[in-house]
C-alpha cells in the first residue's frame, strides 16, 4: 500500500526527481499512482486532488483528464492522443469549464465558446465516419460505443426524439447520453455508468502511457485508432482493468515499430488509411496481440 497524498483543493503540483519515461502512471479509482519504471518503491504516494506531475524534462497535467477522455471516447470512440489531451485541457483550463461530465454537459448550453469546442467533436470527420446517417441508427451506435450496449426501446426513443424536435443537438448528443448514464439510480443505470467509469479509466491509462516519442508518433492515422477503439469495447462495468496494462505495453510497443519481427511483416504504417470502424480489429496476422487473458 502506498502512502497517500492530498492535494485538496485548486490546482496542485507534486514533483519528481526523474525523467517523464523513468515513471509508469495509472489512474485508480482516487486518484493517480505514479510509480518508477524500475520497480523501486521509492516512496512515491498515491496523489489525489494533484493535477499536475513535475518531472525534470516536462509536465503532465491531468486536470481535465476524465472530461477530454469522455470526449475522446463518446465522439471518436478511442483514448485521447497527447497532443490532443494537452490541447483540450489547455482550452478548457481557459474556458474555466467543469471538471466532471455531468456538469461540462450542463454548461454547453450556457457557454458559447464551450459549445464550439464539444461541437467541434461532434461535427468533426472522425466522429461522421464513426457514426451512421438516421436518427435512431445514430443513437443506437452511441448506445454502442458509450455503455457498450444495444440501445433499449425507451432509450432509442427518446434520445432520438429530443434530437428530432431540436431539444438536442447532434454534435452534443453523445455527451448528453454519457451524462445522462451516470446520473441514472436505475439497476441498468448503475451498470452502465460504472462501464463508463471503467472505458475512461483505461483510455486515461493507454493516453498517460504515451510516453516516449516512438510511442506517441506511432498513435496516428486510422489503423492505431481502430485498435485503440477495439480494446476499449472489451470493457465492461465488471471488467478486472489490472490486465490491461499489459495490453496497452504490447499495443504501444506495435504501434512504435519494435515487435515487428514478431509478426513476420511489419506493422502498417501510422498515417495508413484504412475506414474507421465503430469497433477496429487489428490485421489477422498480428495474431492473439491484443487478446485478453
Amino acid at each position: 500500500m502506498h502512502a497517500q497524498f492530498n492535494g485538496g483543493a485548486g490546482v496542485d503540483q507534486f514533483g519528481f526527481a526523474g525523467k517523464r519515461a523513468d515513471y509508469n502512471i495509472t489512474s485508480t479509482a482516487d486518484g493517480y499512482a505514479v510509480l518508477p519504471k524500475s520497480g523501486a518503491g521509492g516512496g512515491i504516494p498515491l496523489l489525489v486532488g494533484v493535477e499536475l506531475f513535475k518531472f525534470s524534462d516536462s509536465t503532465v497535467n491531468v486536470e481535465y483528464d476524465e472530461v477530454v477522455q469522455a470526449l475522446y471516447v463518446g465522439y471518436f470512440g478511442r483514448a485521447a492522443d497527447a497532443k490532443g489531451m494537452g490541447s483540450f485541457q489547455e482550452q478548457l483550463a481557459r474556458l474555466d469549464a467543469p471538471h466532471d461530465i455531468v456538469g461540462l454537459n450542463r454548461a454547453y448550453g450556457s457557454n458559447p465558446a464551450l459549445r464550439q469546442l464539444i461541437d467541434s467533436f461532434g461535427k468533426s470527420a472522425e466522429s461522421d465516419a464513426l457514426y451512421p446517417d438516421g436518427v435512431e441508427a445514430f443513437v443506437g451506435a452511441v448506445y454502442k460505443n458509450v455503455l457498450g450496449r444495444s440501445a433499449d426501446a425507451e432509450g432509442l426513443a427518446f434520445w432520438s426524439h429530443a434530437i428530432d424536435s431540436g431539444v438536442l443537438s447532434q454534435a452534443n448528443a453523445a455527451l448528453s447520453i454519457m451524462a445522462g448514464a451516470l446520473q441514472n439510480t436505475t439497476p441498468q443505470g448503475l451498470l452502465d455508468a460504472k462501464r463508463i467509469d471503467n472505458t475512461l479509466a483505461v483510455a486515461s491509462d493507454f493516453t498517460l502511457a504515451l510516453d516516449r516519442d516512438s510511442e506517441i508518433a506511432g498513435y496516428a492515422g486510422s489503423l492505431a485508432a481502430s485498435i485503440v477503439r477495439a480494446m476499449l469495447a472489451t470493457v465492461s462495468a465488471d471488467s478486472d482493468l489490472g490486465p490491461f496494462q499489459a495490453v496497452i505495453k504490447q499495443m504501444l510497443s506495435i504501434m512504435a515499430g519494435e515487435l515487428a519481427a514478431a509478426f513476420g511483416t511489419p506493422p502498417p504504417e501510422a498515417g495508413m488509411d484504412i475506414p474507421l470502424q465503430l469497433v477496429g480489429q487489428a490485421p489477422p496476422e498480428w495474431g492473439d496481440a491484443f487478446a485478453l487473458a
